[in-house]
C-alpha cells in the first residue's frame, strides 16, 4: 500500500512538514521473506519501505478495501518522554525507548478509519534520519479502528457508533473514553480504566464486558438534536494514545404537499395561487423550485420565476418548515401542463416532486358575447310584443256584443 510519510522539521524557528512517498507492506499470506523481496524492488524508486514483520496484529483486516479507495498517512509518534517498556514480543527488559510510528488508513468515502502503531526496536541505526530508500522493519502492536466516520440518522432513532481496538498482548492496561464536542463545547460521556475496573457512565451506553474483547462501541437511544456533533473515542495503552472521530448528523426528510391538490381547472385569464408546503425537515438548508412541465416533452422543464417564500417555521421538535408560492394566470397554452414543486434536501437521495395538472377552458369571444346580448334583447322585445298583443286581443273580445 502506498502512503505519505510526513515528518516535522524545524527551520529558523518555524515548523515545516516534509512529505515523502512510503510503501507499507502489511501482513499478508506472503512470508516475511517474500515481503522483504518486494521491499528490495522499491529501494531504487525513492520510496521508504515499512515492512511489517511477524508476529504482528493483522491491520489489513480492518482496512479490507481496494487501495484506490484508501488514504494512508504515516508519521513518527512521540510518547512525550513517557517510557513504558512495551509488554509485547521483544519489548520487556529494554531500557532504551522504542521508536514509534503511526499509520492512519482512511476510506475516501468515510466507511472506516484505522490507526496502527508500528514499533521499531531501538538500535543505533534507527536513531538516524530516515533515508529516501530505507527499509524499516516494524511490528504492528496496537490498532484502534472505527466504522463509518460520518453517521446520519433520523430523530428518535437508536444509533451505534463503532469503535474498537486490538493489542498484541493479553490483559493490557487500557483506558477508554468517549466525549462529545460541538461548537467548542466538549463533554465527557463515558470512561473506563481496566486497572481500577471502574466505569463512569454519563450519557450513552458502552458494554464494559466487551471492552476486554476490544469492543468499545457507544450506543445512543432515541437521539435528539442535542445528540448531534463529533463523538471522540479515545483508547490509551501506555505509552500509546489514539482517538477516532465520528460525526453524527441528524437528518429528517421533508413532507411536501401542494395546494390546490393534484388537478386544477381554470377559465382562460383567471388567476390562482399555487402553494407548495414543505415541513418537518432538518437541517435548515432546503431547495424549492416550481417547474412548468409539458407531459411527453423531452426538453428540460421551465423554472418558474418570481417565486415567493414565507419565513422559515421552527417546529417544536426542532425541525423546520417553509412555503413557496406564486400567482398563476391561466392561458390556453397552459392546458394539460403540469406545475411541479421540486424539493431537494440533504436527507433525500432523489428530490421530492408534487404536481398540479392544469386544465384551461377557453373564455367566450367578444363577438359571441355581443351576439348573445342582441339575441337576448330580441327575445325580451318579442316577449313584450306578444304580451301586448295578447292583452289587445282580450280587450277586443270584451267589447263584442253577444
Amino acid at each position: 500500500m502506498m502512503c505519505s510519510f510526513v515528518e516535522e522539521q524545524s527551520h529558523l524557528g518555524e515548523i515545516q512538514y516534509l512529505q515523502r512517498n512510503a510503501l507499507l507492506l502489511l501482513n499478508s499470506p506472503d512470508t516475511e521473506e517474500e515481503r522483504a523481496a518486494r521491499a528490495r524492488e522499491f529501494q531504487h524508486s525513492g520510496v521508504i519501505t515499512f515492512l511489517v514483520k511477524d508476529p504482528s496484529l493483522h491491520v489489513a483486516r480492518h482496512a479490507d478495501e481496494d487501495t484506490d479507495k484508501l488514504q494512508c498517512e504515516m508519521k513518527r509518534y512521540s510518547t512525550a518522554g513517557i517510557h513504558v517498556p512495551w509488554p509485547g514480543a521483544g519489548g520487556v527488559g529494554s531500557d532504551t525507548p522504542d521508536n514509534w510510528f503511526t499509520c492512519t488508513i482512511k476510506h475516501r468515502e468515510n466507511q472506516f478509519s484505522v490507526t496502527a502503531f508500528l514499533r521499531q526496536p531501538p538500535s543505533p541505526e534507527s536513531e538516524l534520519r530516515i533515508g529516501d530508500t530505507d527499509t524499516l522493519r516494524v511490528s504492528a502492536v496496537f490498532v484502534v479502528h472505527s466504522g463509518p466516520t460520518v453517521v446520519e440518522t433520523a430523530l428518535r432513532r437508536d444509533v451505534r457508533l463503532d469503535c474498537g481496538f486490538s493489542v498484541d498482548h493479553a490483559r493490557p492496561d487500557v483506558t477508554v473514553e468517549w466525549r462529545l464536542q460541538l461548537r467548542g463545547d466538549r463533554r465527557k460521556l463515558f470512561s473506563y480504566a481496566s486497572r481500577s475496573g471502574q466505569a463512569e457512565r454519563l450519557e450513552g451506553e458502552v458494554s464494559v464486558a466487551e471492552i476486554p474483547r476490544g469492543n468499545a462501541s457507544l450506543r445512543l437511544a432515541g437521539v435528539t438534536l442535542k445528540s448531534e456533533g463529533t463523538y471522540v473515542c479515545s483508547v490509551y495503552v501506555p505509552p500509546l494514545y489514539s482517538s477516532q472521530d465520528i460525526q453524527l448528523d441528524i437528518v429528517e426528510s421533508p413532507r411536501v404537499s401542494v395546494s390546490p391538490s393534484s388537478s386544477l381547472t381554470l377559465r382562460e385569464g383567471a388567476e390562482e395561487k399555487l402553494v407548495c408546503d414543505i415541513d418537518g425537515y432538518y437541517p435548515l438548508d432546503v431547495q424549492v423550485e416550481w417547474l412548468r412541465e409539458v407531459p411527453g416533452e423531452r426538453r428540460l422543464p421551465h423554472v418558474v420565476k418570481h417565486i415567493l417564500f414565507t419565513s422559515h417555521r421552527h417546529n417544536m421538535d426542532g425541525t423546520y418548515g417553509i412555503s413557496a408560492f406564486f400567482l398563476l394566470r391561466a392561458s390556453l397554452q397552459d392546458h394539460g401542463v403540469d406545475y411541479t414543486c421540486r424539493v431537494s434536501h440533504k436527507s433525500l437521495r432523489v428530490s421530492i416532486r408534487k404536481s398540479v395538472r392544469l386544465a384551461v377552458e377557453a373564455a367566450p369571444q367578444i363577438g359571441t358575447i355581443l351576439l348573445g346580448c342582441v339575441f337576448f334583447v330580441l327575445l325580451i322585445m318579442l316577449a313584450v310584443l306578444l304580451k301586448y298583443l295578447h292583452k289587445a286581443r282580450e280587450t277586443s273580445n270584451k267589447k263584442k256584443p253577444y
